[in-house]
């Protein structure tokens, strides 16, 4: 029988009430949370995720993985404790220059509280770049020599967001979600010089054993999602 397919969400920040789209509501989430648990599903850590891709879980039930983009202290104080009481491992991506601080609308996740939810066992980090979450390719389309002269700056700013990482603690991280989800060969290459060995996208769907490690899909998770959608989509579903 075939293994049963992967499916990766994506969450931003956790706020009440919310102010974007791609934001829930703590309770939002603990409910959808608890429902993923109550149909059974089975949420993945980093390195089962990398075996799930090399065919090494066969008889999984209903894989997923539940991730995080910029690395919000909302995580902190809404994520984690869901993580705790239901014992579901989940993984942050950060944006990690911007640690501790409050460049936007909210503050960001410092060292100490990345810590505390890593010594937890029940959260992963990896990288959102350092301090390229922008559309890169947009700006590395401008350019028509080759190679282009955008590809040291994208390398420089993923070794400092792996250092950044492996300081904060105290090991490389081994993952990387592209922001905005847009990627290409070069910039591929890159991250995997780096350490990468799973780069997290935002191309639509599930994953499978054989799928490409460097270009996992996901599916996203937003304000107007409920319990039921987001089983629905943990299924696999593309219609919610």
């Amino acid at each position: 029988m075939a293994a049963t397919p992967l499916t990766v969400l994506v969450y931003h920040h956790l706020e009440e009430p919310t102010t974007s789209d791609v934001s829930c509501t703590p309770a939002q989430f603990a409910a959808q949370m608890e429902a993923l648990q109550r149909a059974g599903f089975t949420p993945l850590t980093l390195p089962q995720i990398r075996l799930f891709l090399a065919g090494g879980l066969p008889d999984l039930p209903n894989p997923v993985a539940i991730t995080f983009d910029d690395g919000y202290e909302s995580l902190y104080h809404h994520a984690l404790p869901v993580a705790r009481q239901l014992r579901m491992p989940m993984i942050a991506f950060l944006v990690t220059s911007r640690l501790g601080r409050q460049p936007q609308f909210t503050r960001y996740l410092s060292p100490a509280q990345i810590r505390e939810m890593a010594e937890s066992g029940w959260f992963e980090f990896g990288s959102h770049t350092h301090d390229l979450h922008t559309d890169t390719m947009r700006i590395w389309d401008a350019f028509r020599s080759t190679p282009n002269p955008l590809l040291p700056a994208v390398a420089a700013d993923l070794a400092q967001s792996q250092a950044r990482l492996r300081e904060i603690l105290g090991k490389p991280a081994i993952a990387l979600a592209w922001p905005y989800g847009k990627y290409n060969a070069d910039t591929r290459q890159a991250a995997r010089h780096q350490g990468f060995q799973l780069h997290f996208t935002s191309r639509s769907g599930s994953n499978e054993p054989g799928s490409d490690p460097f270009g996992i899909k996901r599916l996203p998770v937003t304000a107007r999602d409920t319990p039921e959608s987001v089983v629905r989509k943990a299924r696999g579903s593309l219609f919610w």
